[in-house]
C-alpha cells in the first residue's frame, strides 16, 4: 500500500516549490528536518532558513494530502488522486482526484466531492472551488443551509457566505431524510443565506408524484415572512379561509397583507406593519389597518341577532409605537404612543374573538415620558376615541414617580408619586342610550302612579281598566334604580392633585426578625367637580403607618430520598410574617369617584403605593397575617423548589369597604415534584365565618401516567360572592399517542353548577416527518339555544411554524 503523500504549496506563489514529502504525520519540525536533507533545493535559493520559514507558516498555505501526489513547476499545477484531501485555512475538500491551479486558485475536484466550508458540509460528484475569492460551481451537488436542505444538477457558491447561491436543475426539502418525503423542484433555484428561497419553474413532490406546478415561487426563510393559509368552520363565520403574506419593507418594516373569506361574514382584509427595530417588544411598534365588509352585521358571534347592528362596513385601526426623543437612537425621553379605532362595540368579538377575550375595551393613550434612575415624569392623555365604550379620560395628566431610593448613608429609603390632571368619565353611547330608556320608564311608572292612571294592588301596577301591567313592582327599589340611573347619567370629572410620599428603614432584629417599618403622608384636591352629589371641591390628607415582618427558619431533613416522586435530599425553609397597615384619611360617599375600587375575588393591597384606586381611599386598620413553606431537593446539579406553600389572611380592626373582622382565609399550593407531574391549588375558605365570606377554589393537575397518554384537569369552584356569579367550572384535557406517527387530543369545559357542557373539541393529529397535519371539530354551547360547531384543520411544517407557501407569479415581485 502506498503512504499518503503531503504536498505543501505557498499560496502566495513566494516560492514555487518548496518541498515534496513523503510522510505520514508531517508536523513542522518535521518539515524543516526534510528541507535539510534536500540539499539540491537548497543549492538552488540564497536563504534555505527562509524558505523553511515559509514551511513554518503551513496554516497559511494550501496542503495537499493523497495516496498519489505530484507538482508541476513550470505550469504551477499539483495534481492527486486517490483519498485527496486538500486543506487551506477553514476549507477541507475530499475527493479521488483533485487540481490544484496556482495561477488561478482554482481546486477541481472529481469523483465524491465532500467540501467542508464554514460550518456547512457539500457533497458533488464535480467542483471547482477558488481558495482566493472562496467562489464554488459544482454539479449534482447536495447540501444544507439549516432548515433547507437541497440538492443541484449545478451549483455557483459566491465568495461570501451571506451573498447568493444560485443552482440549476435542484430541489428543495426541510427534511432531514435521505428520501424526503416532500420536495419543491426547480429548474433554477437562488438561495439568499438567511433572507429567501427563489424557485424558477419549480414543481411540488410529495414523493415522486407532482402535486402543483408554478412558473415562479419565493419562500422567505424568516417564519412571519411568506404566505399563511388556516381554513376551518364554525358557527358564527361560516366556512372560512384566512389568507396572510408577509414581505420585507426595506430593512426596517415587516408587512403581513391579509385576505380572509368568511361565508357568513364575507370578504374582509387588511395590513399589519412592525417595526423590525422593535420587534422583541410585543407592546410597541406595529399598526393595523383591517377592513371588513360584513353581510351579516345583525348577527352577534354567539348567534343572537342584534337588536341595534351596526353598519357593514367595518374596521380597526391599530398603532402601537414608541418614539424615542430626539431619536433615532434609544433614549430615556420618549412617546408612547397606543391607539386603538373600532367601527364599533362588537368588531373584536364578531373578527378577533381571541383579542377580545383579553382586551374588550383597548384603551387610547399618548403618553410623553422621561425616565430616570430615581424615577419617572410622564404626561398622559387618555382619551374616549371609541364613543361606544365607557372610558375615564386624562386631558392631561402629570405624574412624577419616585423609585425606592437611599436617603445618603442614613438606612432610610424613600418612595414617593405626585400627580395632576384633569379627569373624566364617558359613558359608552348605548350604555347612556339603555339607562337613558330605563329612566324615562321609571319616570314615566311614577308620574302614572302620581296622576292616578296607575294603582299599586298586592305588588302589581293596575291600569284605570283593572289590567295588571306589571307584576311585582316595589317603589322602593324602582326609586333607588332611579336615583342610582340619574346619577350614572350624570357622567363624574374634575381636576385632581393627588401627592404621597413615604419613608421605610429595614433593619434585622437580632439579625433573626426582618423589620421593615414605613410612614407615608399625603394630601389630595379636588377642584372644578361635576357629577352627581353636590359638591364642588373637596380636599383631603393621608396618614398611612405600616409595619412588615417576617422570620425565616431553614433545616435540611434527611432520609427524603425517593426518585419516584423526585425527592434528592429535602430541605424545608419556614417564613412567618405579619403586616401590619393603618390609614387614616377624609371621605365623602357622596363624591363622585373615577379611579374606584372595582369588584373582586382577591384581597386589597395595604400598601399605598400600590393601591391604584386613589378615589377610594378610606380609613383602615388592617393586620395580615401568613406563613410560607418551600421544600426543595437537588435537582440536574442545583436546587429545585419541589413545593410551595403560602397561607395567609387579613384581620380587620377597622374595614374599609364592608363590616368584616376576618377575611377569608388564603391558601395558594404550587407543587413540581417531577417533569411529568405539576400540580397547583389558589383557596380561599371562609373559616372564620361573616356575612360577607364566600367560597373560591382553583385547581389544576397535570399528569403523563404513562409514556402514550397525558392529561390536564382543572376545576374553578365560586359560591355565595356578593357580586360574582356561582360556578364550578370543570375544564378536562388529554393528548393520547397512538403510534409513532398517530396521535389524539381532547379538550372539555364542563360548568357544573348549571350542568351544562360549554365545550368539546376533538383532534387527530398525523406526524409526517416534515410535517405535522390535525383535523377535528368543535362544539360549543353559548347557552342561548344556538350552539356553536366548528371544524379545526392544520398543516404545520416542522422548520417553520405554519405551512408556508409563498406565491408570486411576477419575478420582479420578490422580496429584496
Amino acid at each position: 500500500m502506498t503512504a499518503p503523500q503531503l504536498l505543501t504549496i505557498k499560496a502566495s506563489g513566494i516560492v514555487a516549490a518548496i518541498a515534496f514529502l513523503i510522510t505520514t504525520a508531517p508536523a513542522s519540525g518535521q518539515i524543516k528536518g526534510k528541507l535539510e536533507e534536500l540539499g539540491e533545493l537548497r543549492d538552488q535559493v540564497e536563504d534555505p532558513a527562509a524558505i523553511a520559514a515559509e514551511v513554518e507558516n503551513a496554516m497559511e498555505s494550501i496542503q495537499i494530502e493523497s495516496q498519489e501526489t505530484s507538482f508541476d513547476e513550470a505550469m504551477g499545477i499539483a495534481r492527486a488522486s486517490g483519498n485527496v484531501q486538500i486543506t487551506y485555512k477553514n476549507t477541507i475538500i475530499r475527493a479521488e482526484k483533485a487540481e490544484y491551479h496556482q495561477s488561478t486558485g482554482d481546486v477541481f475536484a472529481r469523483e465524491n466531492v465532500v467540501i467542508f466550508k464554514d460550518g456547512g458540509m457539500f457533497t458533488a460528484q464535480e467542483a471547482i472551488y477558488n481558495i482566493n475569492t472562496n467562489e464554488m460551481t459544482a454539479t449534482n451537488l447536495r447540501s444544507s443551509l439549516e432548515p433547507v436542505y437541497y440538492d443541484a444538477g449545478e451549483i455557483e457558491i459566491p465568495t461570501n457566505a451571506t451573498d447568493m447561491i444560485e443552482m440549476e436543475k435542484s430541489w428543495f426539502t426541510t427534511h432531514d431524510s435521505k428520501d424526503p418525503n416532500y420536495r419543491i423542484k426547480a429548474n433554477r433555484i437562488k438561495i439568499f443565506p438567511g433572507k429567501r428561497v427563489e424557485f424558477h419553474n419549480v414543481k411540488f413532490m410529495v414523493g415522486d408524484t407532482p402535486v402543483l406546478w408554478l412558473p415562479y415561487l419565493s419562500q422567505p426563510l424568516d417564519d412571519e415572512l411568506g404566505y399563511y393559509f388556516t381554513p376551518g368552520y364554525n358557527t358564527p363565520w361560516g366556512a372560512f379561509l384566512l389568507n396572510q403574506y408577509g414581505f420585507n419593507i426595506g430593512d426596517h418594516t415587516l408587512a403581513q397583507v391579509h385576505l380572509d373569506i368568511r361565508s357568513e361574514r364575507g370578504l374582509a382584509g387588511g395590513i399589519n406593519l412592525f417595526s423590525q427595530r422593535h420587534r422583541k417588544n410585543e407592546n410597541f411598534g406595529e399598526i393595523q389597518f383591517y377592513y371588513a365588509n360584513d353581510s351579516t352585521p345583525e348577527m352577534g358571534y354567539n348567534g343572537l341577532e342584534r337588536a341595534n347592528p351596526p353598519s357593514g362596513d367595518r374596521y380597526r385601526v391599530n398603532m402601537q409605537h414608541r418614539v424615542y426623543l430626539p431619536g433615532p437612537d434609544e433614549s430615556t425621553l420618549y412617546l408612547d404612543i397606543d391607539i386603538n379605532k373600532l367601527s364599533d362595540e362588537f368588531f373584536y368579538n364578531d373578527f378577533f374573538p381571541a383579542e377580545y377575550t383579553v382586551d374588550p375595551n383597548p384603551d387610547n393613550i399618548l403618553n410623553l415620558v422621561k425616565h430616570d434612575p430615581r424615577g419617572t415624569i410622564s404626561l398622559l392623555g387618555r382619551f374616549q376615541l371609541n364613543e361606544f365604550f365607557r372610558s375615564d379620560e386624562r386631558l392631561p395628566e402629570l405624574a412624577v414617580d419616585f423609585t425606592r431610593q437611599p436617603i445618603f448613608d442614613s438606612g432610610f429609603f424613600y418612595q414617593g408619586n405626585t400627580s395632576i390632571g384633569i379627569v373624566e368619565e364617558s359613558l359608552g353611547e348605548s350604555e347612556r342610550d339603555s339607562f337613558r330608556s330605563q329612566q324615562e320608564s321609571l319616570e314615566e311608572i311614577f308620574a302614572a302612579l302620581d296622576s292616578g292612571e296607575l294603582t299599586l294592588m298586592d305588588g302589581n301596577l293596575v291600569n284605570e281598566f283593572g289590567t295588571v301591567v306589571r307584576t311585582d313592582f316595589d317603589p322602593e327599589g324602582a326609586r333607588s334604580i332611579l336615583d342610582d340611573l340619574i346619577n350614572q347619567l350624570d357622567e363624574p370629572g374634575f381636576t385632581r392633585f393627588h401627592t404621597y410620599h413615604e419613608v421605610l428603614y429595614p433593619t434585622t432584629l437580632g439579625n433573626v426578625v426582618s423589620v421593615v417599618p414605613r410612614l407615608g403622608g399625603g394630601f389630595t384636591s379636588y377642584s372644578d367637580v361635576e357629577g352627581p352629589g353636590e359638591t364642588d371641591s373637596f380636599d383631603r390628607g393621608i396618614f398611612h403607618l405600616g409595619l412588615d415582618t417576617s422570620i425565616k427558619f431553614s433545616k435540611t431533613l434527611d432520609g427524603f430520598n425517593n426518585p419516584k416522586i423526585g425527592l434528592d435530599g429535602l430541605r424545608h425553609i419556614f417564613q412567618p410574617y405579619v403586616n401590619y397597615s393603618f390609614l387614616a384619611t377624609d371621605s365623602d360617599e357622596n363624591f363622585p369617584k373615577i379611579d374606584r375600587l372595582t369588584p373582586s375575588t382577591r384581597l386589597r393591597p395595604i400598601d399605598v403605593p400600590l393601591y391604584t384606586a386613589v378615589d377610594s381611599l378610606q380609613d383602615w386598620n388592617i393586620v395580615r397575617t401568613g406563613m410560607f413553606n418551600r421544600f426543595q431537593t437537588r435537582r440536574n446539579g442545583g436546587t429545585h423548589n419541589w413545593l410551595d406553600m403560602n397561607t395567609y389572611f387579613d384581620t380587620y380592626i377597622e374595614d374599609p369597604e364592608f363590616d368584616r373582622n376576618f377575611s377569608n382565609l388564603f391558601q395558594e399550593v404550587l407543587w413540581n415534584p417531577l417533569p411529568w407531574l405539576a400540580g397547583r391549588v389558589t383557596a380561599q375558605l371562609p373559616v372564620f365565618g361573616g356575612e360577607y365570606d364566600f367560597t373560591e377554589v382553583t385547581t389544576g393537575l397535570t399528569f403523563m401516567p404513562v409514556r402514550n397518554f397525558e392529561f390536564s384537569i382543572g376545576n374553578y369552584y365560586l359560591q355565595d360572592h356578593p357580586f360574582f356569579i356561582d360556578s364550578n367550572l370543570i375544564t378536562l384535557s388529554t393528548y393520547t399517542r397512538l403510534s409513532d406517527n398517530w396521535g389524539f387530543s381532547t379538550v372539555h369545559r364542563f360548568e357544573a353548577d348549571d350542568s351544562t357542557l360549554e365545550l368539546q373539541q376533538y383532534q387527530i393529529h398525523r406526524d409526517l416527518s416534515s410535517w405535522t397535519a390535525s383535523i377535528g371539530g368543535i362544539v360549543r354551547d353559548n347557552r342561548n339555544g344556538t350552539d356553536e360547531y366548528g371544524i379545526v384543520m392544520s398543516l404545520t411544517l416542522k422548520a417553520f411554524p405554519k405551512l408556508s407557501v409563498p406565491i408570486d407569479l411576477q419575478p420582479g415581485g420578490a422580496i429584496q
